[in-house]
Protein backbone atom coordinates (compact mmCIF):
# COMPACT_ATOMS: atom_id res chain seq x y z
CA UNK A 1 0.00 0.00 0.00
CA UNK A 2 1.44 3.52 -0.86
CA UNK A 3 2.33 5.43 1.91
CA UNK A 4 0.95 9.20 3.46
CA UNK A 5 4.08 11.47 3.11
CA UNK A 6 4.02 14.83 3.27
CA UNK A 7 6.44 15.63 0.55
CA UNK A 8 4.37 13.62 -1.86
CA UNK A 9 1.82 16.11 -2.13
CA UNK A 10 4.73 18.86 -3.36
CA UNK A 11 6.13 16.09 -5.71
CA UNK A 12 2.99 15.54 -7.73
CA UNK A 13 1.56 19.37 -7.61
CA UNK A 14 4.90 19.75 -9.35
CA UNK A 15 3.55 17.48 -12.26
CA UNK A 16 0.59 18.78 -12.17
CA UNK A 17 0.51 22.55 -11.56
CA UNK A 18 4.23 23.16 -12.77
CA UNK A 19 3.46 27.10 -13.62
CA UNK A 20 0.61 27.64 -10.93
CA UNK A 21 2.00 29.82 -7.99
CA UNK A 22 2.58 27.95 -5.32
CA UNK A 23 4.02 30.31 -2.85
CA UNK A 24 4.39 34.09 -2.12
CA UNK A 25 5.66 36.05 0.23
CA UNK A 26 7.37 39.53 0.30
CA UNK A 27 10.38 39.18 -1.54
CA UNK A 28 9.26 36.54 -4.36
CA UNK A 29 6.64 34.27 -5.97
CA UNK A 30 7.47 30.87 -6.42
CA UNK A 31 5.79 28.13 -9.01
CA UNK A 32 5.53 24.56 -8.15
CA UNK A 33 7.66 23.10 -10.25
CA UNK A 34 10.35 25.52 -8.99
CA UNK A 35 9.60 24.75 -5.18
CA UNK A 36 9.82 21.18 -5.84
CA UNK A 37 13.14 21.57 -7.73
CA UNK A 38 14.39 24.11 -5.05
CA UNK A 39 13.46 21.43 -2.27
CA UNK A 40 15.17 18.66 -3.77
CA UNK A 41 18.36 20.44 -3.80
CA UNK A 42 17.98 21.68 -0.44
CA UNK A 43 17.48 18.13 0.03
CA UNK A 44 20.60 17.39 -1.28
CA UNK A 45 22.73 20.25 0.11
CA UNK A 46 21.21 18.72 3.38
CA UNK A 47 22.73 15.09 2.52
CA UNK A 48 26.07 16.33 1.41
CA UNK A 49 26.50 18.02 5.13
CA UNK A 50 25.74 14.60 6.80
CA UNK A 51 22.47 14.94 7.41
CA UNK A 52 20.62 11.13 7.94
CA UNK A 53 17.13 10.15 8.23
CA UNK A 54 15.92 10.74 11.79
CA UNK A 55 18.33 13.27 12.31
CA UNK A 56 16.94 16.69 13.90
CA UNK A 57 16.91 19.88 12.26
CA UNK A 58 15.71 23.05 14.19
CA UNK A 59 14.47 25.82 11.94
CA UNK A 60 14.83 29.73 12.99
CA UNK A 61 12.67 31.00 10.02
CA UNK A 62 9.73 33.02 10.05
CA UNK A 63 6.51 33.38 7.48
CA UNK A 64 8.87 33.41 4.28
CA UNK A 65 9.36 30.73 1.50
CA UNK A 66 12.31 29.52 2.66
CA UNK A 67 10.62 28.35 6.03
CA UNK A 68 8.42 25.91 3.31
CA UNK A 69 11.37 25.18 1.73
CA UNK A 70 13.19 23.53 4.34
CA UNK A 71 10.47 21.49 6.15
CA UNK A 72 9.74 19.93 2.07
CA UNK A 73 13.39 19.34 1.98
CA UNK A 74 13.46 17.57 5.58
CA UNK A 75 10.28 15.35 5.22
CA UNK A 76 11.59 14.01 2.10
CA UNK A 77 15.05 13.02 3.58
CA UNK A 78 13.35 11.32 6.37
CA UNK A 79 15.06 14.08 9.12
CA UNK A 80 12.79 15.68 11.75
CA UNK A 81 12.10 19.34 11.59
CA UNK A 82 11.84 21.40 14.43
CA UNK A 83 10.37 24.58 13.99
CA UNK A 84 10.95 27.53 16.69
CA UNK A 85 9.54 30.99 17.15
CA UNK A 86 11.46 33.87 15.62
CA UNK A 87 10.66 35.89 18.78
CA UNK A 88 11.93 33.74 21.15
CA UNK A 89 15.17 35.72 22.89
CA UNK A 90 18.52 33.61 23.63
CA UNK A 91 17.26 32.19 26.92
CA UNK A 92 14.63 30.69 25.39
CA UNK A 93 16.23 29.22 22.37
CA UNK A 94 19.15 27.85 24.47
CA UNK A 95 16.62 26.02 26.69
CA UNK A 96 14.80 24.58 24.02
CA UNK A 97 17.74 23.59 22.08
CA UNK A 98 19.62 21.98 25.09
CA UNK A 99 16.45 19.80 26.16
CA UNK A 100 15.33 18.74 22.03
CA UNK A 101 19.32 18.52 21.22
CA UNK A 102 18.72 18.59 17.50
CA UNK A 103 21.96 18.22 15.15
CA UNK A 104 21.60 21.38 12.90
CA UNK A 105 19.96 23.83 12.87
CA UNK A 106 18.83 26.77 10.04
CA UNK A 107 18.29 30.21 10.91
CA UNK A 108 17.69 33.40 9.08
CA UNK A 109 19.99 36.56 9.55
CA UNK A 110 17.82 38.23 12.06
CA UNK A 111 17.68 35.58 14.44
CA UNK A 112 21.92 35.06 14.37
CA UNK A 113 22.39 37.72 17.33
CA UNK A 114 20.24 35.69 19.44
CA UNK A 115 21.41 32.09 18.81
CA UNK A 116 24.59 33.68 18.94
CA UNK A 117 24.05 34.70 22.85
CA UNK A 118 22.32 31.22 23.52
CA UNK A 119 25.36 29.17 22.83
CA UNK A 120 27.12 31.89 24.99
CA UNK A 121 24.12 30.98 27.78
CA UNK A 122 24.14 27.21 27.15
CA UNK A 123 26.37 24.43 25.72
CA UNK A 124 25.43 24.17 22.14
CA UNK A 125 28.65 22.93 20.78
CA UNK A 126 27.08 19.81 18.86
CA UNK A 127 24.49 21.73 16.81
CA UNK A 128 25.75 22.54 13.29
CA UNK A 129 24.21 25.81 12.13
CA UNK A 130 23.54 26.69 8.83
CA UNK A 131 22.61 30.76 8.22
CA UNK A 132 20.93 31.90 4.95
CA UNK A 133 20.42 35.17 3.32
CA UNK A 134 18.79 36.73 0.60
CA UNK A 135 21.02 35.40 -2.01
CA UNK A 136 18.35 32.86 -2.04
CA UNK A 137 20.99 29.68 -1.73
CA UNK A 138 21.48 29.15 1.73
CA UNK A 139 24.89 30.14 1.88
CA UNK A 140 25.85 28.37 -0.97
CA UNK A 141 24.57 25.03 0.01
CA UNK A 142 22.11 24.77 -3.34
CA UNK A 143 24.90 25.80 -5.71
CA UNK A 144 26.08 22.53 -8.04
CA UNK A 145 22.86 20.19 -6.23
CA UNK A 146 20.44 17.49 -8.19
CA UNK A 147 17.12 18.87 -8.58
CA UNK A 148 16.04 15.31 -8.98
CA UNK A 149 14.27 13.58 -6.03
CA UNK A 150 16.52 12.29 -3.30
CA UNK A 151 16.67 8.47 -2.95
CA UNK A 152 16.02 8.11 0.57
CA UNK A 153 13.21 5.62 1.87
CA UNK A 154 10.59 7.48 4.10
CA UNK A 155 7.62 5.68 5.73
CA UNK A 156 4.21 7.56 7.05
CA UNK A 157 5.54 6.13 10.19
CA UNK A 158 8.69 8.09 10.53
CA UNK A 159 8.64 11.14 12.66
CA UNK A 160 8.13 13.90 10.00
CA UNK A 161 8.00 17.36 12.75
CA UNK A 162 8.06 18.21 16.74
CA UNK A 163 5.30 21.13 17.33
CA UNK A 164 6.31 22.76 20.20
CA UNK A 165 3.12 23.83 22.40
CA UNK A 166 2.30 27.51 23.15
CA UNK A 167 2.71 26.73 26.82
CA UNK A 168 1.95 29.86 29.39
CA UNK A 169 4.08 28.14 31.92
CA UNK A 170 7.79 26.27 31.60
CA UNK A 171 9.45 25.15 29.09
CA UNK A 172 6.98 24.65 25.59
CA UNK A 173 6.55 20.60 25.30
CA UNK A 174 7.46 19.02 22.02
CA UNK A 175 4.86 17.47 20.20
CA UNK A 176 6.12 14.46 17.98
CA UNK A 177 4.07 14.35 14.70
CA UNK A 178 4.60 11.83 12.27
CA UNK A 179 4.11 11.80 8.27
CA UNK A 180 1.00 9.88 8.44
CA UNK A 181 -0.54 12.13 11.40
CA UNK A 182 -0.12 15.50 9.46
CA UNK A 183 -1.44 14.06 6.28
CA UNK A 184 -4.23 13.20 7.98
CA UNK A 185 -4.21 16.94 9.68
CA UNK A 186 -4.54 18.48 5.82
CA UNK A 187 -7.46 16.25 4.99
CA UNK A 188 -9.15 16.98 7.90
CA UNK A 189 -9.31 19.86 6.64
CA UNK A 190 -10.23 19.59 3.14
CA UNK A 191 -13.08 17.05 4.80
CA UNK A 192 -14.59 20.23 7.46
CA UNK A 193 -13.35 23.25 5.71
CA UNK A 194 -12.75 22.36 2.27
CA UNK A 195 -9.67 23.28 1.67
CA UNK A 196 -8.38 22.28 -1.30
CA UNK A 197 -6.35 22.56 -5.08
CA UNK A 198 -9.40 25.63 -5.31
CA UNK A 199 -8.02 28.08 -2.35
CA UNK A 200 -5.86 31.12 -2.49
CA UNK A 201 -4.77 30.97 1.62
CA UNK A 202 -2.96 33.65 3.48
CA UNK A 203 -1.38 33.45 6.90
CA UNK A 204 -0.19 36.29 9.20
CA UNK A 205 -0.02 34.59 12.36
CA UNK A 206 3.37 32.82 13.40
CA UNK A 207 4.13 29.81 10.87
CA UNK A 208 5.73 28.60 14.07
CA UNK A 209 2.21 28.26 15.84
CA UNK A 210 0.54 24.81 14.14
CA UNK A 211 -2.96 26.51 13.75
CA UNK A 212 -1.19 28.16 11.01
CA UNK A 213 1.13 25.60 9.88
CA UNK A 214 -1.45 22.98 9.75
CA UNK A 215 -3.53 24.77 6.89
CA UNK A 216 -0.34 26.31 5.19
CA UNK A 217 1.69 23.07 4.72
CA UNK A 218 -2.13 21.89 3.88
CA UNK A 219 -2.94 24.00 1.15
CA UNK A 220 0.90 22.88 -0.65
CA UNK A 221 0.01 19.42 -0.03
CA UNK A 222 -3.39 19.79 -2.05
CA UNK A 223 -2.07 22.53 -4.91
CA UNK A 224 -3.42 25.99 -3.27
CA UNK A 225 -1.58 28.88 -3.26
CA UNK A 226 -0.21 30.21 -0.31
CA UNK A 227 0.34 33.93 0.90
CA UNK A 228 2.49 34.61 3.68
CA UNK A 229 2.79 37.39 5.78
CA UNK A 230 5.56 38.06 8.15
CA UNK A 231 3.39 39.73 10.83
CA UNK A 232 0.30 40.18 11.33
CA UNK A 233 -1.51 43.66 10.03
CA UNK A 234 -4.74 44.51 9.49
CA UNK A 235 -4.83 47.02 7.12
CA UNK A 236 -2.59 44.73 4.76
CA UNK A 237 -4.37 41.59 5.41
CA UNK A 238 -7.58 43.64 4.58
CA UNK A 239 -5.80 44.59 1.19
CA UNK A 240 -4.64 41.25 0.54
CA UNK A 241 -7.97 39.91 0.68
CA UNK A 242 -9.41 42.25 -1.97
CA UNK A 243 -6.30 42.15 -4.47
CA UNK A 244 -5.19 38.81 -3.85
CA UNK A 245 -8.97 37.12 -3.96
CA UNK A 246 -8.24 35.17 -0.93
CA UNK A 247 -10.50 32.43 -0.26
CA UNK A 248 -9.00 31.39 3.14
CA UNK A 249 -7.53 33.09 6.38
CA UNK A 250 -6.54 31.88 9.95
CA UNK A 251 -6.85 33.93 12.48
CA UNK A 252 -7.07 34.35 16.06
CA UNK A 253 -9.82 36.50 18.19
CA UNK A 254 -7.43 39.58 18.47
CA UNK A 255 -6.78 39.41 14.89
CA UNK A 256 -10.82 39.66 14.69
CA UNK A 257 -11.21 42.55 16.64
CA UNK A 258 -7.76 44.58 14.75
CA UNK A 259 -9.49 43.84 11.42
CA UNK A 260 -13.66 45.10 12.54
CA UNK A 261 -11.70 48.32 13.40
CA UNK A 262 -9.81 48.96 10.55
CA UNK A 263 -12.86 48.63 8.83
CA UNK A 264 -14.92 51.27 10.94
CA UNK A 265 -13.61 53.69 8.52
CA UNK A 266 -12.31 51.83 5.58
CA UNK A 267 -13.70 49.31 3.39
CA UNK A 268 -12.42 46.36 1.50
CA UNK A 269 -14.25 43.99 -0.46
CA UNK A 270 -13.98 40.69 1.41
CA UNK A 271 -16.60 38.73 -0.20
CA UNK A 272 -13.88 35.84 -1.84
CA UNK A 273 -13.36 34.70 1.41
CA UNK A 274 -15.33 31.44 1.65
CA UNK A 275 -13.63 30.61 4.89
CA UNK A 276 -12.48 32.25 7.81
CA UNK A 277 -11.12 29.56 10.73
CA UNK A 278 -10.75 31.01 13.95
CA UNK A 279 -8.81 29.05 16.14
CA UNK A 280 -7.53 30.39 20.10
CA UNK A 281 -9.77 30.66 22.41
CA UNK A 282 -13.30 32.54 22.52
CA UNK A 283 -14.69 34.90 20.40
CA UNK A 284 -16.97 37.71 21.53
CA UNK A 285 -20.34 37.92 20.43
CA UNK A 286 -20.04 41.14 19.00
CA UNK A 287 -17.09 40.56 17.15
CA UNK A 288 -19.01 37.37 15.60
CA UNK A 289 -21.59 39.72 14.83
CA UNK A 290 -19.58 42.23 13.11
CA UNK A 291 -17.64 39.65 11.43
CA UNK A 292 -20.26 38.23 9.83
CA UNK A 293 -21.82 41.50 8.59
CA UNK A 294 -18.48 42.92 7.38
CA UNK A 295 -16.20 40.40 6.76
CA UNK A 296 -18.03 37.16 5.86
CA UNK A 297 -20.75 34.82 7.15
CA UNK A 298 -18.30 32.30 6.23
CA UNK A 299 -17.12 31.62 9.97
CA UNK A 300 -15.47 28.45 11.02
CA UNK A 301 -14.82 28.30 14.43
CA UNK A 302 -11.87 25.09 16.23
CA UNK A 303 -11.68 23.41 19.10
CA UNK A 304 -8.31 22.18 19.08
CA UNK A 305 -4.55 21.95 20.49
CA UNK A 306 -1.21 21.18 19.45
CA UNK A 307 -1.35 17.79 21.62
CA UNK A 308 -4.49 16.94 20.32
CA UNK A 309 -5.20 18.53 16.84
CA UNK A 310 -8.82 19.39 15.94
CA UNK A 311 -10.92 18.44 18.03
CA UNK A 312 -14.40 19.79 17.39
CA UNK A 313 -15.64 22.15 14.79
CA UNK A 314 -18.55 24.70 14.83
CA UNK A 315 -19.58 25.48 10.60
CA UNK A 316 -21.67 28.73 9.68
CA UNK A 317 -24.45 26.98 9.57
CA UNK A 318 -23.81 26.00 13.66
CA UNK A 319 -23.88 30.06 14.63
CA UNK A 320 -27.13 31.14 15.11
CA UNK A 321 -28.57 27.93 16.62
CA UNK A 322 -26.02 27.24 19.05
CA UNK A 323 -23.40 30.33 18.57
CA UNK A 324 -21.70 29.28 22.21
CA UNK A 325 -20.65 25.65 21.35
CA UNK A 326 -17.52 24.33 20.50
CA UNK A 327 -19.25 22.55 17.81
CA UNK A 328 -19.27 18.94 16.82
CA UNK A 329 -16.65 16.56 16.49
CA UNK A 330 -14.45 16.14 13.54
CA UNK A 331 -14.72 13.04 11.45
CA UNK A 332 -12.10 11.44 12.63
CA UNK A 333 -11.72 11.54 16.36
CA UNK A 334 -13.76 10.10 18.95
CA UNK A 335 -14.52 12.30 22.27
CA UNK A 336 -15.45 11.58 25.61
CA UNK A 337 -16.13 13.37 29.30
CA UNK A 338 -15.28 11.50 31.99
CA UNK A 339 -15.20 12.01 35.64
CA UNK A 340 -12.04 12.50 38.04
CA UNK A 341 -12.51 8.38 38.46
CA UNK A 342 -11.99 7.91 34.30
CA UNK A 343 -15.93 6.88 34.05
CA UNK A 344 -18.39 8.41 31.49
CA UNK A 345 -20.33 11.45 32.55
CA UNK A 346 -23.96 12.03 31.33
CA UNK A 347 -25.36 14.56 28.74
CA UNK A 348 -25.34 18.23 30.32
CA UNK A 349 -23.08 16.71 32.47
CA UNK A 350 -19.36 18.89 33.19
CA UNK A 351 -16.15 16.48 33.05
CA UNK A 352 -13.09 16.22 31.32
CA UNK A 353 -12.44 15.93 27.35
CA UNK A 354 -10.52 12.94 26.36
CA UNK A 355 -9.76 11.89 22.59
CA UNK A 356 -8.38 8.96 20.76
CA UNK A 357 -7.32 10.42 17.17
CA UNK A 358 -4.86 10.19 14.26
CA UNK A 359 -4.19 13.97 14.62
CA UNK A 360 -2.87 13.92 18.29
CA UNK A 361 0.93 13.36 18.70
CA UNK A 362 2.53 10.43 19.32
CA UNK A 363 3.86 11.56 22.50
CA UNK A 364 6.45 14.21 23.54
CA UNK A 365 9.75 14.15 22.31
CA UNK A 366 12.51 13.13 24.25
CA UNK A 367 9.79 13.48 27.60
CA UNK A 368 8.52 10.25 28.55
CA UNK A 369 6.97 11.84 31.79
CA UNK A 370 4.64 13.94 30.05
CA UNK A 371 3.46 11.45 27.69
CA UNK A 372 2.61 9.04 30.33
CA UNK A 373 1.17 12.15 32.46
CA UNK A 374 -1.12 12.99 29.49
CA UNK A 375 -1.72 9.69 27.83
CA UNK A 376 -4.29 6.57 28.84
CA UNK A 377 -4.58 3.79 26.52
CA UNK A 378 -3.77 6.00 23.45
CA UNK A 379 -6.32 8.53 24.85
CA UNK A 380 -5.05 12.19 25.13
CA UNK A 381 -6.13 13.97 28.21
CA UNK A 382 -7.03 17.49 27.34
CA UNK A 383 -7.64 18.60 30.77
CA UNK A 384 -9.96 21.15 29.20
CA UNK A 385 -13.32 20.50 30.88
CA UNK A 386 -16.50 20.40 28.62
CA UNK A 387 -20.11 18.64 28.40
CA UNK A 388 -22.10 17.34 25.18
CA UNK A 389 -25.38 18.50 24.57
CA UNK A 390 -28.49 16.05 23.71
CA UNK A 391 -28.37 17.25 20.17
CA UNK A 392 -24.40 15.84 20.37
CA UNK A 393 -22.60 19.82 20.31
CA UNK A 394 -19.76 19.81 22.42
CA UNK A 395 -19.45 22.78 25.32
CA UNK A 396 -15.98 23.96 26.56
CA UNK A 397 -16.54 24.66 30.58
CA UNK A 398 -12.71 26.06 30.74
CA UNK A 399 -9.63 24.72 31.78
CA UNK A 400 -9.44 21.99 34.56
CA UNK A 401 -6.37 23.78 36.26
CA UNK A 402 -8.19 27.20 35.93
CA UNK A 403 -11.71 25.63 37.78
CA UNK A 404 -12.60 27.45 40.70
CA UNK A 405 -13.08 25.52 44.00
CA UNK A 406 -15.59 27.76 46.23
CA UNK A 407 -17.00 26.11 49.70
CA UNK A 408 -16.68 22.51 47.88
CA UNK A 409 -18.83 23.72 45.03
CA UNK A 410 -16.79 23.48 41.36
CA UNK A 411 -17.41 26.70 39.72
CA UNK A 412 -16.41 27.38 36.00
CA UNK A 413 -14.64 30.50 35.04
CA UNK A 414 -15.60 30.65 31.18
CA UNK A 415 -19.68 30.49 32.01
CA UNK A 416 -19.34 33.71 34.42
CA UNK A 417 -17.40 35.27 31.29
CA UNK A 418 -19.68 34.57 29.29
CA UNK A 419 -22.49 36.18 31.30
CA UNK A 420 -19.90 39.41 31.66
CA UNK A 421 -19.28 39.22 28.25
CA UNK A 422 -22.84 39.95 27.80
CA UNK A 423 -22.78 43.44 29.38
CA UNK A 424 -22.72 46.80 26.93
CA UNK A 425 -19.40 48.25 28.94
CA UNK A 426 -17.02 44.89 28.97
CA UNK A 427 -14.50 44.65 26.47
CA UNK A 428 -12.74 42.01 28.24
CA UNK A 429 -13.30 39.44 30.54
CA UNK A 430 -11.43 36.89 32.43
CA UNK A 431 -12.69 35.09 35.94
CA UNK A 432 -10.02 33.73 38.75
CA UNK A 433 -10.25 31.78 41.84
CA UNK A 434 -8.45 34.10 44.85
CA UNK A 435 -7.18 32.87 47.88
CA UNK A 436 -10.22 32.94 50.57
CA UNK A 437 -10.46 32.40 54.61
CA UNK A 438 -13.77 31.24 54.70
CA UNK A 439 -14.30 29.85 51.51
CA UNK A 440 -11.45 28.39 50.22
CA UNK A 441 -11.48 29.71 46.60
CA UNK A 442 -13.28 33.30 46.28
CA UNK A 443 -14.44 34.11 42.39
CA UNK A 444 -12.75 37.31 40.85
CA UNK A 445 -13.18 39.48 37.62
CA UNK A 446 -10.95 41.35 36.11
CA UNK A 447 -12.51 43.61 33.29
CA UNK A 448 -11.29 45.36 30.71
CA UNK A 449 -14.13 48.48 29.72
CA UNK A 450 -14.85 49.94 26.12
CA UNK A 451 -13.34 53.32 26.02
CA UNK A 452 -16.05 55.69 28.02
CA UNK A 453 -17.50 53.50 29.88
CA UNK A 454 -17.40 54.66 34.22
CA UNK A 455 -19.38 51.86 35.01
CA UNK A 456 -18.33 50.26 38.50
CA UNK A 457 -17.23 46.79 39.85
CA UNK A 458 -20.53 46.58 42.12
CA UNK A 459 -22.46 47.80 38.76
CA UNK A 460 -20.73 44.47 37.27
CA UNK A 461 -21.70 42.24 40.33
CA UNK A 462 -25.25 42.94 40.35
CA UNK A 463 -25.49 41.88 36.52
CA UNK A 464 -24.27 38.50 37.45
CA UNK A 465 -26.97 38.81 40.51
CA UNK A 466 -29.59 39.10 37.92
CA UNK A 467 -27.96 36.27 35.46
CA UNK A 468 -26.24 33.43 38.03
CA UNK A 469 -26.88 31.46 41.11
CA UNK A 470 -25.65 33.86 43.90
CA UNK A 471 -22.43 31.05 44.63
CA UNK A 472 -21.15 31.61 41.04
CA UNK A 473 -21.19 35.69 41.30
CA UNK A 474 -18.02 37.38 41.66
CA UNK A 475 -17.13 38.48 45.08
CA UNK A 476 -14.85 40.62 43.41
CA UNK A 477 -14.11 42.94 40.46
CA UNK A 478 -10.87 44.24 39.41
CA UNK A 479 -10.72 46.93 36.49
CA UNK A 480 -8.05 47.07 34.73
CA UNK A 481 -7.00 48.78 31.20
CA UNK A 482 -5.62 45.77 29.58
CA UNK A 483 -5.44 41.96 30.06
CA UNK A 484 -2.23 40.08 29.18
CA UNK A 485 -2.77 37.29 26.04
CA UNK A 486 0.01 34.39 24.93
CA UNK A 487 0.83 34.73 21.27
CA UNK A 488 -2.06 33.31 19.71
CA UNK A 489 -4.56 36.11 21.22
CA UNK A 490 -5.64 33.53 24.50
CA UNK A 491 -6.20 35.53 27.52
CA UNK A 492 -2.86 34.25 29.62
CA UNK A 493 -4.89 33.24 33.40
CA UNK A 494 -1.41 32.28 34.66
CA UNK A 495 -0.11 36.19 34.18
CA UNK A 496 -3.36 37.34 35.52
CA UNK A 497 -3.26 35.55 38.66
CA UNK A 498 0.41 37.12 39.36
CA UNK A 499 -0.96 40.52 38.41
CA UNK A 500 -4.02 40.53 40.95
CA UNK A 501 -2.28 38.66 43.47
CA UNK A 502 0.72 40.97 43.21
CA UNK A 503 -1.55 43.90 43.89
CA UNK A 504 -3.25 41.92 46.86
Amino acid sequence: MHSLLMSDGLRRNAWKFPVKIAAKDRFRQITYNELNSRVNQLAHGFLSLGVRKGDEIAVLVGNRIEHLEIIFATAKIGALAIPLDIKWKALEIGSVLSALEPKFIILEEDCAQEFEKAKRLKDLHFIKSILFSSDLTYGGLLNGQSSDEPQVQVHEDDPFAVLLTSGTTGLPKGCLATHRTFVFHCINNAIEKGLGVHDTALLSSPIYFNAGRSFTLGIIYFGGTMILHERFDAEDVLKAIEQEKVTYIGVVPTMCERMLHVLESRKYDTSSLRCLAITGGKVHPLVLDGLKKNVTPNIYRTYASTDSGQMAISKPSDMDGKPNAAGRPVWCVELRIVDDNNKPVGVNKVGEIICLSPLATQGYYKNPEATNASFRDGWFYTGDLSYFDEEGYLFVAGRKKDMVKSGGISIYPLEIESVLYGHPDVLEAAVIGVPDAQWGEAVKAVIVLKSGSNIRGEDLIQFCKERLAAYKVPKSVAIVSSLPHTEIGKVNKVRIKEMVLGDA
